[in-house]
């Protein structure tokens, strides 16, 4: 019997998940200046090489005063996000990312359309009739993600033990990805350094046409 015991704990234990580990972070944008900074724009940390099931909720995005907000929304493959027209007036809200397309057509005032990410990667989404309307959604692999504060900190919770590829995304940085080695029930600690890069947010509409070419611009 005692045996018997030994061998079903030690069975257990093999069958037991190592303990997660976290990643603690600071990240700096060095400008060509010398100054450096958070940036004062949303930035993303994340890592890649395994997968987990996504959350059950919707995160939103909500058009108010002509705008996309948050400008920088991240998911996990599987969720979907609700877009809620906040505005008195009519958006149309748009994809041509390869990652994911659609078009949620042109809903009135307090209306919601839903959209689900079903494949990793980085989406551009737009409004076919204003043209300064302009958003990100980054939907990623796993749960492994923080946005980075203000002041440059960020921290990544629940991480399998492990060495994986860790990103950094932001509109205005260069992309940047290192190599972080995640140990059971302990923190990693990192220090990045991104440089700055002009973005561009000049694009065409759903049709592929220029916004002020085809005569029905709105700003």
């Amino acid at each position: 019997m005692g045996r018997h015991l030994l061998a079903v704990w030690a069975l257990a234990s093999l069958a037991a998940p190592a303990r997660a580990g976290e990643i603690e972070g600071q990240l700096r944008v060095q400008a060509a200046d010398g100054g450096a900074g958070a940036g004062g724009q949303p930035i993303v940390v994340y890592l890649t090489g395994f997968r987990q099931p996504p959350p059950a909720d919707s995160p939103v995005i909500t058009q108010r005063d002509k705008t996309f907000l948050p400008a920088l929304r991240v998911i996990v493959a599987g969720q979907s996000v609700q877009f809620t027209n906040d505005d008195p007036v009519v958006h149309n809200v748009f994809s041509t990312s390869a990652a994911r397309s659609f078009d949620l057509g042109k809903p009135g005032p307090h209306q919601t359309r839903e959209v689900s990410f079903p494949t990793p990667g980085l989406v551009d989404v737009y409004c076919n009739i204003h043209e300064t309307m302009f958003a990100n959604v980054l939907v990623l692999p796993n749960r492994a993600f923080a946005l980075v504060d203000d002041l440059g900190r960020f921290v990544i919770r629940d991480v399998p033990p492990g060495r994986y590829p860790l990103h950094v995304w932001g509109r205005g940085i260069e992309p940047l990805e290192v190599e972080v080695a995640v140990e059971a029930g302990k923190p990693a600690r990192v220090e990045l350094v991104v440089h700055p890069r002009v973005f561009n947010p000049a694009h065409l509409d759903k049709f592929g046409r220029p916004y002020r070419a085809r005569g029905g611009y709105s700003p």
